[in-house]
């Protein structure tokens, strides 16, 4: 069979054996991805071939984001495609050095490590799709504990590696490297200890969709008044929930520092921009938390996912939009802002631009994005990345917002920084109903609790709403694309408690091997280039005309 059949073959069974496609059972189809891979790499094909397999493999992977855009899966395929070219640049260097599937075992972790953590075209890493993910229904899903979903690239490649020289060349090396990684973490697959203490909290999903969170059929109070019909439903039931939850970016009115002073500008599309006196913004914020907590039992914590305002003077207004981005912000019961902090990994082209924004045209696409959709892509982020901490009568709370769940580091820096359990705040309903995107993001919550040994609460507009234990049992709250609340217990993990596996190192194994992979391929692409160079001038001695 041509290269090109077989690499379009992979992509197709690689895309098919992530969750959610037609249920968790196709994961063994990245085995098969593996090795119809590298029998397309041994036919030497040309470079191009790689980077249509790569086409092929976002176009299914991103095929949620058409409700979006009709284009937009287009737009993320041909930058991605360029990964699977990554791929095989590092195998064809490797392969002129060492066997062929030694040179596969290297080079497609090692691509797939570059892409998830950093990507070269100024647009941060893009950990979505990963070969480790399609193992999160499998019987592998243990070893994340130990090694994360990077480890669990490794043993993606190295199955279908395995499968590939033992049929091809008898050859059970690649086998004896695999079965030293799974017995050597083995030890370390124990589930993490149970929690003792739980926090209780009243989640609520107002299932709201885009068009009406942005404006286009309901007011910002509207917005406001229909999540607070929900949480009074529940107080009325009975509901006495510590920590009340809406979700990501929930809060329908711009939220700022208690002391905030000076002016806050917002843009709106094909509309005037907005100019408020900041005094007046946190007033009103005050005044709103207080009144939707006013009916509860007790007296609860707020949390919700806000676009956070941070003011300007009056002398820049003419020139410059508030910095505001995506944050956590939790009150107490009467309206004051206890403490908040900041996404961290920004969304391409939805919150942020390649390399800042700073090239030709940025700012067209920023206005034609905002038009389009509602945000400008120039969100700001600071250095205060969670959790949130030091508040007496709740634990440490780390948290993420929607894209920033399929990340493996803003999950460990705040376990490490005293995290004892998550909240993810999500709104999905850009990617239409319950499919492909909202499964695969409860996958990749599931390896953050592994890999955290922590438990995760994922509160969201539209779905899945739902608890992943720490040992990765999922509990789901509230059937997709419907409103109503749910009052559930957080397990919350002791302060004392031994970090997991992997956040004592195991997190290691994914660089260590992509550094090994890249500095093996950059010593032969110096010696290949040097080689080259030296018979040039040979040539030219050879022949002097």
């Amino acid at each position: 069979m041509p290269a090109i059949w077989l690499t379009v073959f992979a992509a197709i069974l690689r895309a098919l054996s992530m969750p959610g496609w037609f249920g968790d059972w196709l994961w063994p189809l990245v085995f098969v991805s593996v090795v119809l891979r590298i029998m397309a790499w041994e036919k030497q094909p040309r470079l191009w071939v790689d980077y249509v397999g790569g086409l092929v493999y976002w176009l299914l992977c991103f095929s949620f984001l058409t409700p979006v855009h009709a284009l937009a899966p287009l737009g993320a395929a041909v930058l991605l495609a360029s990964s699977w070219w990554m791929e095989g640049v590092l195998y064809r260097l490797l392969r002129s050095r060492i066997s062929t599937p030694f040179a596969a075992f290297l080079a497609l972790p090692a691509a797939e490590y570059l892409r998830m953590k950093w990507f070269y075209f100024g647009i941060g890493g893009v950990p979505w799709a990963s070969m480790g993910l399609a193992l999160e229904p499998s019987p592998l899903y243990p070893y994340a504990r130990v090694i994360g979903e990077s480890g669990l690239v490794l043993l993606a490649v190295g199955v279908g590696v395995s499968i590939w020289a033992f049929w091809k060349q008898r050859n059970l090396r690649p086998s004896l490297l695999l079965a030293v990684l799974l017995i050597g973490a083995s030890p370390w697959l124990s589930a993490p200890p149970e929690p003792t203490e739980t926090l209780r909290c009243l989640t609520v999903q107002p299932n709201v969709s885009v068009e009406e969170k942005n404006g286009v059929w309901l007011t910002a109070l509207e917005f406001y008044e229909r999540q607070k019909k929900v949480t009074w439903e529940a107080f009325a039931g009975g509901e006495a929930a510590d920590l009340v939850i809406w979700a990501e970016t929930m809060w329908a009115y711009p939220a700022a520092e208690e002391d905030a002073q000076g002016l806050m500008r917002r843009p709106w599309p094909q509309r005037p921009d907005e100019i408020s006196d900041m005094a007046d913004v946190t007033l009103r914020q005050r005044a709103l938390v207080q009144d939707l907590l006013s009916k509860a039992p007790n007296r609860p914590y707020f949390l919700t996912g806000a676009h956070f305002y941070y003011p300007i003077t009056a002398e820049e207004v003419e020139t410059k939009y508030s910095p505001r981005g995506t944050e956590f912000v939790l009150f107490e019961d009467r309206g004051h802002l206890l403490d908040h902090f900041s996404k961290q990994e920004l969304m391409p082209f939805g919150e942020s631009l390649p390399f800042g924004g700073a090239f030709p045209g940025s700012e067209f696409f920023r206005i034609w994005a905002h038009n389009n959709f509602g945000l400008r892509p120039d969100f700001h982020k600071t250095d205060d990345a969670g959790p949130l901490d030091g508040i007496d009568a709740l634990p440490a709370l780390g948290g993420t917002v929607c894209w920033e769940n399929v990340f493996e580091a803003p999950f460990r820096r705040q376990a490490d920084a005293g995290a004892q359990a998550f909240v993810i705040l999500s709104n999905e309903d850009w990617f239409g109903p319950a499919g492909l995107e909202m499964h695969q993001m409860v996958a990749a919550t599931r390896l953050r609790a592994a890999e955290t040994g922590l438990a995760m609460l994922r509160s969201t507009n539209t779905g899945h709403t739902c608890l992943v234990k720490s040992d990765g049992e999922v509990v789901y709250g509230l059937e997709p694309n419907v409103a109503g609340w749910w009052g559930v217990d957080l397990p919350i993990a002791s302060a004392e408690a031994t970090a997991s596996p992997y956040r004592l190192g195991g997190f290691w194994v994914g660089p260590i091997w992509a550094a090994i992979a890249s500095l093996l391929a950059l010593i032969q692409g110096i010696q290949i280039w040097r080689k080259r160079r030296f018979q040039g001038k040979r040539i030219k001695v050879l022949d002097p005309s």
